[in-house]
């Protein structure tokens, strides 16, 4: 379990590039789009070809998955079964997306595991790891993921995406989703479980109803509150934090500011329970508002997002709105710094007694 975690760790990693590549190149075309008063040929071929790398997305992921797994020999047959998830090859059958793109990962890296224990004579081993494992495992991966995953995997992926779609146009239910996805981004702060939200939102990326975008927005309270509130609350209530802490507090807020989430984890090390658990109130009140309100921006981490988003100055609220409340919180709920360490020594003070 613990390496199929690690090697959806490692596809998310790889792909994270590829995503801000296309993601800012069809933001900031998109903007030259709208601003000139004719199509500039160049600009709209770029955005087109960012729409093309955005399509292979789930190919590299299940690539670079079945590489952490199978090493080497998987990254091809990955790359085949992630490629016909994103576009099915069968009539009827529909696009599996990043589910399918999961299991074509797992699938190429353990097949290829699986081939390589298997007696082969001395005179075929020079060509065992470079010719059948990667040839067979492909072929294998070309007829898993066209027939049956394509079918079940691809029908279960259109009913989450169109229950999706019913969630984000219905207020009383996208607040949810905005506020779940949001504190999961801002509960680890780069790690798994916000893995999870971000591959999540890059599953319905380039949806045509346009969900993608909205749910891409919703996460950003996630990614940009926690830096940004140990920053401000470090700098209102300096009795509260440490020397260190406050030195580091503009470089936070600086890091909330383009979305480095990471920024927020000395502070966490520190004070987990209070300061994980402000961020997360924080950023569910955010993304929350972000959801509810039908915000979307094709941009991608912190304020790069702010001039693609559909509606800037409720995008601009919500972040604030996150932010205030986590930094509230955290002012309130920590103690004075010195006061904070005693009773975490005192905590870890016990007698035995005979």
């Amino acid at each position: 379990m613990k390496k199929f975690q690690q090697a959806l760790m490692t596809g998310v990693s790889y792909m994270l590039p590829l995503i801000v590549f296309s993601g800012m190149t069809i933001a900031v075309t998109g903007m030259i789009a709208q601003s000139a008063s004719s199509e500039i040929q160049a600009v709209t071929l770029l955005n087109g070809f960012a729409w093309t790398m955005m399509n292979i997305i789930p190919a590299i992921f299940a690539a670079y998955m079945a590489y952490a797994i199978g090493d080497k020999a998987a990254l091809i047959p990955g790359f085949i079964g992630g490629y016909i998830a994103a576009h099915p090859l069968v009539e009827g059958t529909s696009a599996s997306g990043f589910l399918g793109a999961i299991l074509a990962g797992f699938l190429a890296g353990y097949v290829v595991l699986a081939l390589r224990k298997l007696p082969m004579p001395e005179f075929l081993q020079s060509i065992h790891k470079t010719l059948f494992i990667p040839v067979l495992t492909g072929w294998l991966l070309y007829f898993v993921m066209a027939y049956p995953v394509a079918i079940i995997v691809g029908t279960l992926n259109d009913v989450i995406i169109n229950n999706l779609i019913t969630l984000s146009q219905a207020p009383q239910y996208a607040f949810l989703l905005g506020a779940i996805l949001s504190a999961m981004c801002a509960f680890d702060m780069g790690g798994p479980l916000n893995k999870i939200a971000i591959t999540f939102v890059f599953a319905v990326w380039n949806n045509p109803s346009g969900i993608g975008f909205i749910v891409n927005a919703a996460v950003f309270p996630g990614i940009m509150v926690p830096a940004l509130s140990v920053g401000i609350a470090a700098l209102l209530a300096k009795e509260k934090y440490t020397e260190d802490e406050i030195k580091m507090a503009p470089a936070s807020i600086l890091s909330g500011l383009v979305g480095i989430t990471e920024a927020t984890l000395p502070y966490a090390f520190r004070d987990p329970i209070r300061v994980i658990g402000s961020n997360m109130l924080g950023a569910a009140v955010g993304g929350a508002l972000m959801m509810g309100m039908g915000i979307s921006t094709s941009g991608v981490s912190g304020v790069f997002g702010l001039p693609m988003a559909s509606n800037i100055v409720l995008f601009v609220l919500a972040i604030l709105v996150g932010t205030a409340i986590s930094v509230g919180a955290q002012i309130a709920w920590k103690k004075p710094a010195t006061d904070t360490l005693s009773s975490e020594e005192d905590d870890l003070e016990f007698e035995i007694t005979m």
